[in-house]
C-alpha cells in the first residue's frame, strides 16, 4: 500500500488526538508543580512536644556493604533523637547486614522466609512486630540504598501534623554528574518523582508513593493494613489507599537520594523490573479503582486509575514522532504539525522539570543521548510483550548514595 493511501483523514488524526491527551495531562501537572512549589509549608517540628514519634523501617536484603551511609544519614537527622527509632529489617540475608546494623546501634529484626521473599512481605512481617519493641504513632520507610536529607523526618512530621495520614518525600538521583546514563535517569526521576507528585498534590489529588522516603500514620495502617506483596509494592499499596478513600501528600523540600547505574546496560534489569511491575499493577488494580471512581464520583480515585494509562514518555514521544512522519508521508500537513508539536510538548515537560529543580548542566548535556535511553526502553517493552515479566527482585549494581 502506498503511503499516500493511508487513511490520513481518519486513523492518523484520531491517533494524534489520542496522543494529545497525555500531553495535556503532563503539561497541566508541570504548570501545577510550578505553582505548588512554594505552597508546601517549610516549617518543621523541632520541639519534642510537637514532633511525631516515628519508627523508621529500613528493609535490607544483603545490604551490608552499603548500609552504613543510610544509617549515618538517619542518625544525623535535624529532629529530636527521642522521637524516632531506627529499625533495620534484615530480610533473608546471606551477608553481614544484621551485624553491620547492630554495630551502628540500631534495632535489628531478622527474617528468614525464602518462600515469601521481597520487600512487601518484609514490611508486613515487621509491622506486625515492631509495636512490641518501640512506641510510635507513625512509620517512615527508607530503603537501605538511600540517603535521607537532614530535614527528612522534620518535613514528614510537619506534613502529618498538617492533617495528612500519608506523606511522600522527594526521591532523587544522587549521582547525575557521574555519567550521561545516570544523568538521564536523574531527568526521568524529576518527571516521575518530583513534577508529577508535586503537581498532583497542588491539584488536590493523591501524589502516589515512591517506596522510600514515605511516612504513614499508625491509624492509617490499622485502617488499610500493609498487604502489598508485588515487586512494585509501593504502587500496589497506594492503589489500596486511594480505593479506601485516602490520599498521599507530597513534601517537595525533603528527599531521599539513591545512586543509579553509571552505564545504560547496568540500568536495564532495574527498568525491566519497574516496567514489568507497572504492567502487573495496571492489570490488577487500575480497573477496580476506575470502577470505584465512577461509583463514588471521586476525582482522586479517577486520577489514580487513569494515571496507569499514561504511556511512558519514551513510548509517547516515539509515537508522536511516528505520527509526524506518517503525516508527512501521507502529505497531511496538519497531522504532521500536530505530531511534531506533541513531541515538542514532551521536550517542554522534561526541560520544565529540570528548570523547576535547578538541575546541573550535566543533565542538560546528557539529553543529547536520550535516543539511546528511548531505544533501551522500547527493547524492554518488547521483552515484556514477549512475556518476559520479572517475578522477583534482582539487585541492580550501583554505588551507594552519599550525602
Amino acid at each position: 500500500m502506498h503511503l499516500r493511501s493511508l487513511p490520513s483523514r481518519g486513523v492518523l488524526p484520531l491517533l494524534a488526538g489520542l496522543l494529545a491527551i497525555p500531553n495535556c495531562y503532563l503539561l497541566l501537572l508541570l504548570g501545577a508543580a510550578f505553582r505548588g512549589r512554594g505552597s508546601v509549608a517549610d516549617s518543621q517540628d523541632m520541639g519534642i512536644e510537637s514532633a511525631r514519634r516515628f519508627v523508621v523501617l529500613v528493609p535490607a536484603h544483603d545490604e551490608g556493604e552499603g548500609l552504613l551511609p543510610t544509617l549515618a544519614a538517619l542518625a544525623g537527622q535535624e529532629f529530636p533523637a527521642q522521637c524516632y527509632t531506627v529499625v533495620v529489617i534484615a530480610d533473608n540475608c546471606a551477608d553481614d547486614t544484621a551485624a553491620v546494623a547492630r554495630r551502628a546501634d540500631v534495632i535489628v529484626l531478622e527474617r528468614f522466609d525464602p518462600d515469601r521473599p521481597g520487600k512487601g512481605h518484609a514490611l508486613h512481617w515487621a509491622l506486625a512486630r515492631v509495636g512490641e519493641l518501640v512506641p510510635y504513632d507513625s512509620v517512615v520507610i527508607v530503603d537501605a540504598d538511600c540517603v535521607a536529607s537532614p530535614n527528612l523526618l522534620g518535613a514528614l512530621s510537619a506534613g502529618l501534623r498538617a492533617g495528612n495520614a500519608a506523606v511522600q518525600a522527594n526521591y532523587v538521583v544522587a549521582n547525575p554528574e557521574e555519567s550521561w546514563s545516570a544523568a538521564l535517569r536523574y531527568a526521568a526521576f524529576i518527571g516521575m518523582n518530583t513534577v508529577r507528585p508535586l503537581g498532583k498534590t497542588h491539584l488536590g489529588l493523591s501524589s502516589g508513593l515512591l517506596g522510600t522516603g514515605m511516612a504513614l500514620t499508625r491509624e492509617l495502617l490499622d485502617e488499610v493494613p500493609w498487604d502489598a506483596f508485588s515487586i512494585v509494592e509501593d504502587a500496589e499499596y497506594h492503589n489500596k489507599l486511594v480505593a479506601a478513600g485516602r490520599k498521599v501528600a507530597f513534601i517537595a523540600d525533603a528527599y531521599v537520594s539513591s545512586s543509579m547505574p553509571a552505564s545504560l546496560k547496568g540500568s536495564g534489569t532495574q527498568q525491566l523490573r519497574w516496567e514489568g511491575g507497572r504492567g502487573v499493577t495496571l492489570r490488577q488494580s487500575a480497573v477496580p479503582l476506575l470502577r470505584a471512581a465512577i461509583r463514588h464520583k471521586d476525582p482522586v480515585r479517577l486520577n489514580a486509575a487513569l494515571e496507569w494509562l499514561v504511556p511512558p514518555q519514551s513510548l509517547l514521544i516515539t509515537a508522536q514522532l511516528a505520527v509526524a512522519g506518517l503525516g508527512l508521508a501521507a502529505r497531511n500537513r496538519v497531522v504532521a504539525r500536530v505530531g511534531a508539536l506533541l513531541a515538542a510538548g514532551q521536550v517542554v515537560f522534561v526541560l520544565g522539570g529540570l528548570l523547576l529543580v535547578g538541575a546541573p548542566r550535566a543533565v542538560y548535556r546528557a539529553l543529547l543521548f536520550s535516543p539511546l535511553l528511548i531505544g533501551q526502553k522500547i527493547s524492554i517493552y518488547a521483552k515484556l510483550l514477549a512475556g518476559r515479566t520479572p517475578r522477583s527482585f534482582v539487585r541492580t549494581e550501583r554505588r551507594q548514595a552519599v550525602s
